[in-house]
Protein backbone atom coordinates (compact mmCIF):
# COMPACT_ATOMS: atom_id res chain seq x y z
CA UNK A 1 0.00 0.00 0.00
CA UNK A 2 2.81 2.26 0.74
CA UNK A 3 4.73 1.64 -2.32
CA UNK A 4 0.94 2.75 -4.50
CA UNK A 5 0.82 5.90 -2.45
CA UNK A 6 4.14 6.74 -3.03
CA UNK A 7 3.44 5.97 -6.82
CA UNK A 8 0.72 7.97 -7.07
CA UNK A 9 2.48 10.87 -4.99
CA UNK A 10 5.28 10.38 -7.61
CA UNK A 11 2.82 11.19 -10.44
CA UNK A 12 0.82 13.55 -8.79
CA UNK A 13 4.47 15.31 -8.71
CA UNK A 14 5.08 15.01 -12.24
CA UNK A 15 2.07 15.73 -13.52
CA UNK A 16 2.60 19.04 -11.09
CA UNK A 17 6.00 19.29 -12.58
CA UNK A 18 4.71 19.31 -16.07
CA UNK A 19 1.78 21.57 -15.26
CA UNK A 20 4.23 24.15 -13.66
CA UNK A 21 6.06 24.44 -17.43
CA UNK A 22 3.14 23.91 -19.13
CA UNK A 23 1.66 27.52 -17.39
CA UNK A 24 5.14 28.93 -17.46
CA UNK A 25 5.48 28.24 -21.41
CA UNK A 26 2.08 29.96 -21.60
CA UNK A 27 2.70 32.97 -19.65
CA UNK A 28 5.40 33.18 -21.61
CA UNK A 29 3.15 33.25 -25.02
CA UNK A 30 0.77 35.54 -23.52
CA UNK A 31 3.20 38.07 -22.65
CA UNK A 32 4.68 38.01 -26.06
CA UNK A 33 1.36 38.14 -27.63
CA UNK A 34 0.05 41.06 -25.25
CA UNK A 35 3.45 43.07 -26.75
CA UNK A 36 2.17 41.62 -30.21
CA UNK A 37 -1.16 43.11 -29.79
CA UNK A 38 0.32 46.68 -28.28
CA UNK A 39 2.61 46.90 -31.47
CA UNK A 40 0.33 46.15 -33.73
CA UNK A 41 -2.55 48.74 -31.46
CA UNK A 42 0.32 51.36 -31.68
CA UNK A 43 0.67 51.16 -35.54
CA UNK A 44 -3.13 50.92 -36.29
CA UNK A 45 -3.29 54.33 -34.27
CA UNK A 46 -0.27 55.45 -36.03
CA UNK A 47 -2.13 54.82 -39.44
CA UNK A 48 -5.36 56.08 -38.67
CA UNK A 49 -4.64 59.06 -37.01
CA UNK A 50 -1.97 59.74 -40.42
CA UNK A 51 -5.25 58.62 -42.74
CA UNK A 52 -8.01 60.89 -40.83
CA UNK A 53 -5.66 63.81 -41.16
CA UNK A 54 -5.67 63.24 -44.82
CA UNK A 55 -9.11 62.46 -45.11
CA UNK A 56 -9.58 65.98 -43.40
CA UNK A 57 -6.94 67.75 -45.14
CA UNK A 58 -8.88 66.89 -48.81
CA UNK A 59 -11.75 67.65 -47.03
CA UNK A 60 -10.58 71.26 -46.77
CA UNK A 61 -8.79 71.11 -50.03
CA UNK A 62 -12.55 70.46 -51.65
CA UNK A 63 -14.27 72.73 -49.84
CA UNK A 64 -12.02 75.25 -51.38
CA UNK A 65 -12.36 73.85 -54.55
CA UNK A 66 -16.06 73.67 -54.55
CA UNK A 67 -16.08 77.55 -53.55
CA UNK A 68 -13.88 78.57 -56.40
CA UNK A 69 -15.96 76.64 -58.68
CA UNK A 70 -19.18 77.98 -57.43
CA UNK A 71 -17.75 81.28 -57.83
CA UNK A 72 -16.76 80.79 -61.40
CA UNK A 73 -20.00 79.61 -62.64
CA UNK A 74 -22.26 82.41 -60.51
CA UNK A 75 -19.67 85.01 -63.04
CA UNK A 76 -20.52 82.56 -65.79
CA UNK A 77 -24.19 83.36 -65.01
CA UNK A 78 -23.73 86.80 -64.64
CA UNK A 79 -21.81 87.03 -68.53
CA UNK A 80 -24.49 84.95 -70.07
CA UNK A 81 -27.43 87.17 -68.32
CA UNK A 82 -25.51 90.18 -69.75
CA UNK A 83 -24.90 88.65 -73.17
CA UNK A 84 -28.86 87.77 -72.92
CA UNK A 85 -29.89 91.06 -72.24
CA UNK A 86 -27.76 92.28 -74.93
CA UNK A 87 -28.86 90.12 -77.21
CA UNK A 88 -32.25 90.89 -76.78
CA UNK A 89 -31.60 94.36 -77.61
CA UNK A 90 -29.85 93.84 -79.93
CA UNK A 91 -32.98 91.86 -82.15
CA UNK A 92 -35.36 94.94 -81.00
CA UNK A 93 -32.91 97.27 -82.71
CA UNK A 94 -33.36 95.09 -85.73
Amino acid sequence: MDQKVMELLANIYQTQTEMRSEVKELRTEHETLALNVAKILNVLEHDVTNKIGAIFDFRELQIDHNQKTRDALERIESKVEVLQLETSNLRRIK
